[in-house]
């Protein structure tokens, strides 16, 4: 399979860093529909993020996640 270069994303990239640099610090959540390019653009930024930041990522691909119990059951299973 051929892997396709991770581009068009830097309106995106600049939304996410706004978030993580503003004060105070926020626990963030990226979501939107499959294959719509989540996870390269969560790997490009943690890739490009200075080494005091503290990255704790969780895929929920593949997880039954229907309301917020189920998301809370799945976030600590992790």
């Amino acid at each position: 399979m051929k892997r396709i270069e991770f581009h068009d994303q830097e309106q995106e990239t600049k939304e996410i860093m706004d978030v993580l640099d503003a004060k105070p610090s926020l626990i963030t959540f990226i979501y939107g529909p499959i294959n719509s390019g989540k996870t390269a653009l969560i790997s490009h930024l943690v890739d490009q993020l200075p080494d005091d930041y503290k990255v704790f990522y969780i895929n929920l691909r593949g997880r039954f996640v229907s309301d917020y119990d189920d998301f809370i059951k799945v976030l600590f299973d992790v």
